[in-house]
């Protein structure tokens, strides 16, 4: 027997302007949900958002940089303005500079902080808003390999992504009972995106040489492999907690 057809459900994206995050809103569309992509380039994601009605999928572009309080409190009132709900959260926004930490510009290092870590405090408050109250909903954001490994080159990038992963154990323990849920997919090395807006300017040769000394020549992972386990983490129970996903690359990686 089949199972019975799923109520659609409301999905906020962030970062789905390119790579990862534009490869999760159109799988998640084209599972039936409901998906709002959200990122600074409006351009691009109508773009995206044209291709995935054109496929037969719900979804809506939002102008949101996540680093800005009222932009992201607009996000979500413009998303419970339209659909009365929001379901699930898959914050995959961040920034990342490759460069040496001594010489790391500070205007650099802040703005990892406030898109990679404040960024990520701000929509998980403002998702709970509207999840806490129903008792229901589930927060997803994607790590890196590098919070766990303290990548060269990467000193800024690895920590704030090891304090998303402390901000999402403590909030289990703050509302694990409530119906919520919080999990972390943690990525490793992935092909064809922007790496956090490292394509906007020349990769320091020498950072990348630190970390291919860690990693070996690494098989890179691909945006369709991340959406499908974000895919299959919204699919799971909501009798039961998802903490956690790891997914690496074909490499040397040390553990």
């Amino acid at each position: 027997m089949s199972a019975a057809p799923r109520e659609p459900r409301t999905v906020v994206v962030t970062g789905a302007s390119a790579g990862i995050g534009t490869e999760v809103a159109r799988r998640l569309a084209a599972d039936g949900d409901r998906v709002h992509l959200a990122a600074r380039r409006l351009d691009r994601l109508e773009e995206h958002v044209a291709a995935i009605r054109a496929a037969g999928g719900t979804a809506f572009a939002h102008a949101c940089d996540i680093a800005d309080g009222e932009s992201t409190r607009a996000l979500f009132h413009a998303v419970v303005e339209r659909d009365g709900r929001v379901d699930a959260l898959v914050n995959t926004a961040a920034v990342l500079w490759l460069n040496d930490f001594a010489t790391l510009a500070e205007a650099d290092w802040e703005a990892m902080l406030a898109t990679n870590l404040g960024g990520a405090i701000r929509v998980t408050q403002q998702a709970l808003a509207h999840m806490l109250p129903r008792d229901a909903g589930h927060v997803v954001h994607l790590t890196s390999t590098a919070a766990d490994l303290g990548l060269p080159g990467l000193a800024v990038y690895s920590a704030t992504k090891a304090g998303v992963r402390q901000l999402l154990a403590a909030l289990r323990g703050e509302y694990g009972k409530r119906g919520v849920r919080f999990t972390e997919i943690q990525i490793g090395n992935t092909a064809d995106t922007e790496g956090g807006g490292q394509a906007l300017r020349p990769i320091d040769a020498g950072a990348i040489g630190h970390i291919l000394r860690w990693t070996g020549a690494p098989e890179m992972m691909k945006p369709a492999d991340v959406a499908a386990a974000v895919a299959w983490a919204l699919s799971t129970p909501t009798s039961v907690r998802l903490d956690r996903i790891v997914m690496r690359e074909r490499a040397e990686i040390p553990t």
